[in-house]
């Protein structure tokens, strides 16, 4: 792209600059599943984007973390760019695992430590420093720009939805980058255009009303093995759901959706060694894996509680047992309609009497990769990092796109990111390396001026 040299010439002046910002950002712990300095955050927040030239709001939440909303327009530009982003964070836990302390940045070897700098206030800072940038060579930007930052990503984004509903046209743009992905093992760009969706629910039974010696288990229910029994109902050894209309409105892969796995660049043997495995389940192997990973449905055990799991024996048969489940679903899967499947599936088999608490839900969302706004995205990161994306049609994971994609009915990539497979995200030791916090500003900043190229 011409016009590059100039923009990544300033940024790599700046670099340092841009760095100490980002320390800025990191050094405010923002962690939402303890209010921890969630407003002191949003206010450290607020000054960056104003000091790139952004007209910032705050929004208040009613029972919820402030989200920050950001706009920079170009009255000649016809078209807006939207960038989603959650400034708070995983709890920093546990503490004894980390080099450094979580919320004082520290940069070893290349490296920048601190929780949050990967997931996701890198990559926040990435984009305003790109906009800071591209205004400062060229003194405005082709494209109106919004950015929206929320603050409770980390503990399943229970507020956004409703927001969204009630602001669509302040929201609405062209085309939204979304928080993450980065470079694979080998530097290559990585492109995602779509996450699985969620439905996520705990179930309890109930037995006598204390715990009683396990002597009585001819006498006495067991609700462990209630749950047992339940959950038997779920799936069976050919990891099939078995619950009826599960697979009703599954959408499968298209071929231009084989192609991009076909494509892609991924090292199954190393994933193996790394996980401690000899196979994947069913002997899946190649195409087929990563077909199962993004485009099958999944009905996995995260946890169950029950009696006695300490040290050594104890016979008692327990008064109560609780199980927590994660349905991921694929596109055009409704949470909503699920749930009610499930509940429906437990009467009719005799499970009734157990109680099932719904602990959320997002909708699958994904962007062809035909679509204008991707393609533009995934020719942006062969041109910046001079080799051909990575592009996965969909995640294995899930994260709440399906606001901007399915209710707003615009395309959504996640592409440009701070992230690398060492990264650490959620975990002691967090970090990100200073080079890929350099090439995700010079991203955006490429991305910006694809519009005055190609508007």
């Amino acid at each position: 792209m011409e016009g590059l040299n100039e923009l990544n010439e300033y940024i790599d002046r700046n670099l340092d600059r841009f760095i100490e910002d980002l320390k800025l950002l990191c050094r405010q712990p923002s962690v939402s599943a303890q209010n921890k300095g969630i407003d002191e955050c949003v206010s450290v927040l607020e000054k960056l984007m104003e000091n790139a030239g952004i007209d910032v709001k705050i929004f208040e939440v009613k029972d919820g973390n402030p989200i920050v909303f950001g706009e920079l327009k170009n009255k000649n530009a016809k078209e807006c760019l939207g960038f989603y982003n959650h400034y708070d964070v995983q709890p920093p836990e546990p503490l004894e695992k980390w080099d450094s302390p979580p919320f004082k940045p520290e940069i070893r070897e290349g490296k920048l430590y601190a929780r949050g700098v990967s997931d996701n206030k890198g990559n926040i800072v990435a984009r305003l420093e790109a906009v800071k940038a591209y205004m400062d060579v060229y003194g405005e930007v082709p494209v109106n720009l919004k950015f929206f930052v929320e603050g409770e990503e980390e503990i399943g984004s229970p507020h956004l939805e409703r927001f969204v509903r009630e602001n669509m046209e302040l929201l609405r743009a062209d085309g939204y980058i979304w928080e993450g992905d980065g470079v694979d093992s080998e530097g290559r760009p990585v492109v995602s255009l779509g996450a699985k969706g969620i439905l996520y629910v705990e179930f309890k039974a109930k037995g006598p009303k204390t715990d009683v010696h396990s002597s009585r288990a001819p006498l006495v229910p067991n609700p462990a093995w209630r749950l047992v029994w339940m959950l038997s109902t779920f799936k069976g050894p050919d990891e099939k759901i078995k619950i009826p209309g599960w697979y009703d409105e599954v959408v499968p892969p298209s071929e231009k959706d084989l192609q991009l796995l076909r494509e892609a660049p991924f090292d199954e043997e190393a994933d193996k060694r790394e996980l401690g495995l000899k196979e994947y389940l069913l002997g899946l192997t190649g195409v087929e894996s990563q077909k199962a990973l993004r485009f099958s449905p999944t009905c996995n055990i995260c946890g169950f509680s029950a009696g006695y799991t300490g040290p050594g024996s104890k016979t008692v048969l327990p008064a109560e047992a609780s199980v927590k489940v994660d349905f991921r679903l694929v596109e055009a899967q409704k949470p909503d309609l699920l749930f009610e499947r499930l509940k429906d599936h437990l009467k009719r088999n005799g499970f009734g009497d157990i109680t099932v608490t719904r602990h959320g839900g997002y909708e699958p969302a994904r962007t062809p990769a035909d679509d204008p706004f991707a393609i533009r995205v995934i020719k942006t990161a062969e041109k910046v990092y001079g080799l051909k994306p990575v592009v996965w049609p969909t995640m294995a994971g899930t994260s709440p796109i399906y606001v901007v994609k399915n209710m707003m009915g615009i395309p959504v990539a996640s592409a440009g990111g701070v992230g690398y497979p060492g990264a650490l995200v959620h975990a002691p030791n967090e970090n990100i390396r200073i080079k890929d916090y350099s090439n995700s500003i010079k991203y955006v900043a490429a991305l910006i001026h694809s519009y005055r190229e190609n508007p």
